[in-house]
């Protein structure tokens, strides 16, 4: 049975930093439609200062460690509030391993909560404002019961799943926080870029998980 320690998290977060290096421009493309249109590079700048802060940590780091120190990397160096929620998600899945040593069903199902609970105080987003929130909830709540008894990568694709449906129902929403929220109207019939790239990185842990076992 699978799980993220010691001796694997540095493969699973250069992972997550080549996604968003490779999506970059999509990533973009979909918050050009309704937003500044940087959010792709920002994320590719984010994960790309988090994994130089990883490389340089001592060899008997552990998984709490890893996921702290790319979080703050990324929470330094994207700007605008994505910084802060992407860093908040990062560091909450990391803590969610700090007693155990390891991330396993219950321990990412732990994070994702947390992690859902912190983004919407700090953002005041909720779900139906299409935003990040729209997928990062509904993961959590997967996550939750799929770690009821399932392994780590069952809890991991239900978490992938629940968020991919995420990114789809912000397709018809209209936008309630943000910048794109001045169009109004307008900004229905495109997603989310941060629901988006969350969705992704969760998809990528999936891929890591899976492919490991």
């Amino acid at each position: 049975m699978m799980v993220i320690a010691q001796d694997n998290v540095k493969e699973l977060l250069k992972s997550i930093t080549d996604m968003f290096e490779k999506n970059k421009e999509e990533l973009c493309g979909y918050d050009r439609a309704i937003g500044d249109g940087d959010h792709g590079e920002s994320m590719a700048r984010g994960s790309r200062e988090g994994w130089k802060a990883v490389e340089s940590l001592a060899d008997d780091a552990g998984v709490f460690e890893h996921f702290k120190v790319y979080g703050r990397a990324m929470r330094a160096s994207i700007g605008g509030a994505i910084g802060p929620i992407f860093s908040t998600v990062i560091s909450e899945i990391g803590k969610a391993a700090k007693e155990s040593g390891q991330l396993g069903a219950k321990e990412y199902a732990d994070g994702l909560k947390k992690a859902a609970d912190k983004v919407m105080d700090l953002g005041g987003a909720a779900v139906g404002d299409k935003t990040l929130v729209d997928a990062l909830v509904p993961a959590a709540e997967a996550a939750e019961k799929a770690a009821d008894g399932g392994s780590l990568e069952e809890t991991a694709r239900a978490a992938q799943e629940a968020a991919c449906r995420g990114v789809e129902s912000t397709v018809n929403m209209q936008a309630k926080m943000g910048r794109s929220h001045f169009l109004r109207e307008k900004s229905v019939g495109h997603q989310d870029a941060g629901a988006t790239s969350l969705y992704y990185m969760l998809r990528t842990i999936c891929d890591f998980v899976t492919s490991e076992s």
